[in-house]
């Protein structure tokens, strides 16, 4: 991931390239009783990674010095506290769901880069899926808005997040599609507490991706895939996503 300019650690940071592993392992639960007339869910996901970041610091009075540094260490863990889905029919379903980022990531302010963030952030979605039974297409839109708290180490306040994934699957057979994946993103408030002004943030990408259910798993066991490109990336790290899960449903 490559950007111009960002803020780490209420710093400004000029150059930045920044490359992030994470593993992921999550797990949720869907009750018998409805609420609401939906499917009521909860879950939690539990990141493990490593970030590796080269940078130059613009220094208080003017200036800057080159920054380099890496952390491995367990990510801030989401929580899942509330999720709902109404199913219409046989082809639409609409989803609605509040998560929690809990700040239990490490962190060291005196680091240059690190995995968790230090902040709470309270992420609300209403997601649609459209599925077509009879030709095997899928189509997905998931807006959001996400409330961030500030960082009491570096007194530095992320503001508001809107975001959007979109997705597009055809089935090409009973257990296997192709599609796109697609997300835009646009900081809708400003941030406080830097150097910068408001630094508010927008970027989006495009790219492909896969969906599997191997016939040994009947149907319970599925495989996805994708790789996003960033088309345009301000005030962000114009990055590549690529993602690979694994899902089992029991």
């Amino acid at each position: 991931m490559v950007v111009g300019a960002a803020v780490l650690q209420g710093n400004v940071n000029l150059g930045v390239d920044l490359d992030l592993a994470l593993n992921i392992v999550s797990a949720g639960y869907t009750f018998e009783k409805k609420v609401l007339g939906a499917a009521y869910s909860i879950g939690a996901a539990v990141p493990f990674g490593r970030a590796s970041l080269e940078a130059t610091v613009a220094l208080e009075g003017g200036g800057s010095r080159s920054a380099n540094g890496d952390s491995i260490n367990i990510g801030d863990i989401a929580v899942l506290p509330l999720e709902l889905t109404w199913t219409f029919g046989d082809y639409l379903s609409v989803q609605f769901g509040q998560a929690i980022y809990v700040p239990t990531g490490g962190y060291d302010d005196d680091k240059v880069v690190n995995v968790g963030l230090n902040r709470w952030g309270f992420d609300t979605t209403l997601s649609t899926t459209y599925f077509n039974l009879e030709t095997g297409t899928e189509f997905s839109l998931a807006p959001g808005i996400l409330f961030n708290t500030e960082n009491n180490d570096t007194d530095y306040d992320t503001g508001t997040e809107f975001h959007i994934d979109v997705t597009v699957n055809q089935f090409l057979s009973e257990s296997f599609a192709l599609g796109l994946r697609g997300y835009y993103y646009n900081q809708i408030s400003d941030d406080s507490g830097g150097r910068l002004g408001g630094f508010q943030g927008e970027s989006g990408g495009l790219g492909p991706g896969f969906v599997w259910f191997p016939k040994p798993g009947g149907g319970n066991i599925a495989i996805l895939g994708k790789w996003i490109r960033d088309i345009d990336a301000t005030r962000r790290f114009e990055s590549d996503y690529v993602s690979l899960t694994g899902a089992w449903t029991f």
